[in-house]
């Protein structure tokens, strides 16, 4: 019965912060948006290839904030708002891909699969941190570091 509440509970943060971001890209200006995309995740802005520094610090910076604050137990019941923020952030910067990206490549093929990816497994880190969901994570940001390249400069 506990496992299944979490999980209801995580859905939820999911459905209703993706959604959020949705509504709060399309509230925003122009120049809004932009400031907000090269504050949290400037690869979405960028034309050329990342470095590995670009593609590594938006994962190092919500990881920060999120063991800082595992490490207090009252502030370990924040991380799903930490959660909640990284996955409004995703529905804002897919609202701006498909918005503004030619074609829908980049999106279908690294933006949606890796963010959602990166999002269910913060949501299993805030339930429980083990070191198969870090070593995950931290292995789908070095495949997502290699195949950036090819999926979305080789197309």
């Amino acid at each position: 019965m506990n496992q299944t509440y979490t999980i209801f509970i995580s859905l939820c943060v999911l459905v209703f912060s993706f959604i959020g971001g949705l509504i709060l890209f399309e509230k925003s200006t122009a120049e809004q948006q932009q400031w907000i995309i090269h504050l949290l995740d400037a690869r979405v802005l960028l034309v050329e290839q990342p470095t590995f520094l670009e593609t590594i610090f938006p994962h190092l910076m919500i990881a920060i904030v999120f063991f800082l604050f595992y490490q207090h137990p009252f502030l370990r019941k924040l991380i799903l708002v930490i959660c909640a923020f990284k996955i409004s952030f995703y529905g804002f910067c897919s609202s701006y891909l498909l918005q503004t990206q030619a074609s829908t490549f980049p999106y279908v093929f690294w933006w949606f699969p890796f963010q959602l990816v990166y999002c269910v497994l913060l949501l299993a880190l805030a339930n429980r941190v083990n070191l198969f969901a870090l070593s995950l994570y931290s292995i789908i940001i070095i495949i997502e570091y290699f195949l950036i390249p090819f999926i979305l400069y080789n197309n």
